[in-house]
């Protein structure tokens, strides 16, 4: 979870497209390929459920924040982000987590089925050791408003500089209805398959049809 939300942080902070690209590209080097699977998922948009409703999250936020409920409301109007908002009003803490990505997001999902004393004690649980971009980051999941600048091209083509694979075959790899929970890296990624060759495109062919069509 450190890299995944230093990597949001750096993407969040830039409008430099090279400075994005670099950026998930390291990030593609360097994560454990379970949370390259994820992050390739959150950046398609293949977000688990949301296990907690607004309305708990920021009763529960100003409760550990130790605020009225309309104090929180008024600073909600004001960040206009509800995990920017729990970030800033939750006390700080120095520490950080060592937890994966994975892990949170399987807990995020297990979450979703227990009672809301539950929910909350977890909650509380991670808010209270993560530092203040981790607990962004860590909100933004929960809520499933994980909304950054980089589209899933400009991602593909990070993941074609880290794996030296083509970002035509890639595009048609990421394509489809697969799990990030069920399936690998090796399997979304690094395996070949005959089948990724077939929407890549053969350049004399686009050439004929552009001859044709001028």
């Amino acid at each position: 979870m450190k890299r995944f939300a230093q990597l949001i942080k750096t993407l969040d902070s830039t409008n430099k497209t090279n400075v994005k690209v670099d950026a998930l590209t390291q990030y593609f080097l360097e994560a454990g390929d379970t949370d390259k699977v994820w992050t390739i998922a959150i950046l398609s948009h293949r977000r688990p459920p949301r296990p907690v409703n607004t309305t708990l999250l920021r009763e529960w936020a100003s409760e550990l924040a130790n605020i009225p409920l309309w104090l929180f409301e008024e600073s909600y109007h004001i960040v206009g982000d509800l995990a920017e908002t729990i970030a800033l009003v939750v006390p700080s803490s120095q520490s950080s987590t060592n937890k994966t990505l994975t892990l949170f997001l399987n807990e995020m999902i297990a979450l979703k089925k227990k009672k809301d004393t539950d929910k909350k004690a977890y909650l509380f649980e991670n808010w209270k050791v993560l530092n203040y971009y981790e607990r962004f980051v860590f909100t933004k999941l929960i809520t499933g408003g994980f909304r950054i600048g980089v589209s899933q091209k400009l991602m593909t083509r990070a993941l074609a500089k880290a794996t030296e694979i083509d970002e035509d075959i890639l595009a048609y790899k990421l394509m489809g209805n697969w799990d990030p929970n069920t399936i690998s890296f090796q399997q979304l990624v690094l395996e070949e398959n005959k089948n990724d060759y077939l929407s890549k495109p053969y350049p004399f062919y686009l050439g004929l049809c552009f001859g044709r069509n001028s």
